[in-house]
This record gives structure tokens, C-alpha cells and sequence, in this order.
């Protein structure tokens, strides 16, 4: 099977001591529960001081036009540098801030190009999880093994007071298993 690669785009407004805890994190629990689903491995490419991509203009009150634009440079970037475009390749725009005042990331489902800020822990692995079609339909809250209420990866409203179950429903884990199932 074919490993699941991650690049990286780090913007150029994430500081850098952010940087260094990105894969421990942000990326260390929701790729090894998409590990557990779909039985690949991920590669992590981490990209930084590109530009147009790591200085891409991400603020916006339009979340389409944001996403559409950097659907756009993602896919100049593949041409560029030969890469594929698939179910098992992401472009990912880490940034350190949200997009506006209420949205913190956007994926389009099924598709290659993420943008997610470090609002919240949460945020890379949710808009991730959109690619591969989890939904805010199939998520849920749950309890952590100390009895808290928490909140499983694809909840629509993070909240402070409410822990990360740090893994997707079971249904979402069904949405992530047959996306990927027809991949190579």
C-alpha cells in the first residue's frame, strides 16, 4: 500500500518555537489513528520559505476564495516539482492564525488542499480528516480514559472547556477507510 504523504507548507507566521512542536503536537496522534484505520504509513514533508506558498495570503472573510486560491498554488507547486495529486497526497498551509474571526481551517472533502491554523490542537487534524471525508455529521463527544468530556477530531466547535478524544468516530474512521480503500 502506499504511504499517505503530508506536505507541509509552514507559514511564514508561525514562530518558531511553534515549529518544533508541530509533529509531537499536531500531527502525531491523528496520523497514527489514520495509521490504525487504513494500515499506511505517512511521510512528512515540511516545507518552509517558498514563495507564494509559505507567505500565501490566507486571511479572508471568503473561505472559498481563500481555498480555491490555494488549491491553485498547491497544484502549481505539484507541476513545479513533479509531484502527484491524489487521495493519498496533501498540501497542507499550517498558519498561525485563523483565516477570519470564525473560521480556523478549510478543506474541501475528499480533495488535496488544507489550510488549518495552531488555533487549537485540533484544527489540522480536523480539516485533514475533511479530505478524507469525515464529516461533522459523524462526530461525537466522548470521554477520555479520566472520565472527561472530549471531543472527537471532526467536532464542528472546539471547545476550551471540553478535552480531544485524540481519534474519530466510528463512523468517520468508515468514511476514512473507504476513501482511501480504491487508492494504490
Amino acid at each position: 500500500m502506499q504511504p499517505i504523504t503530508l506536505y507541509i507548507f509552514i507559514h511564514n507566521d508561525v514562530p518558531h518555537r511553534a515549529i518544533n512542536t508541530l509533529g509531537r503536537a499536531y500531527f502525531k496522534e491523528f496520523t497514527d489513528e489514520i495509521t490504525a484505520i487504513t494500515k499506511r504509513s505517512f511521510i512528512f514533508k515540511d516545507i518552509r520559505n517558498v514563495q507564494g506558498m509559505t507567505d500565501f495570503n490566507y486571511k479572508s472573510q471568503s473561505i472559498d476564495d481563500v481555498l480555491h486560491r490555494w488549491e491553485l498554488a498547491a497544484i502549481r507547486y505539484k507541476n513545479q516539482h513533479g509531484l502527484k495529486w491524489g487521495k493519498t497526497e496533501r498540501y497542507i498551509l499550517v498558519t498561525h492564525s485563523p483565516l477570519n474571526e470564525t473560521t480556523l481551517g478549510c478543506a474541501y472533502p475528499g480533495q488535496p488542499a488544507v489550510i488549518a491554523s495552531l488555533k487549537h490542537y485540533q484544527v489540522i487534524a480536523h480539516e485533514v480528516g475533511h479530505s478524507f471525508n469525515a464529516s461533522h455529521n459523524n462526530a461525537a463527544l466522548g470521554h477520555n480514559p479520566w472520565g472527561s468530556v472530549c471531543e472527537t477530531f471532526m467536532f464542528p466547535n472546539a471547545s476550551t472547556f471540553r478535552s480531544n478524544c485524540y481519534r474519530f468516530t466510528p463512523e468517520n474512521r468508515n468514511n476514512i477507510s473507504a476513501f482511501l480503500s480504491d487508492a494504490p
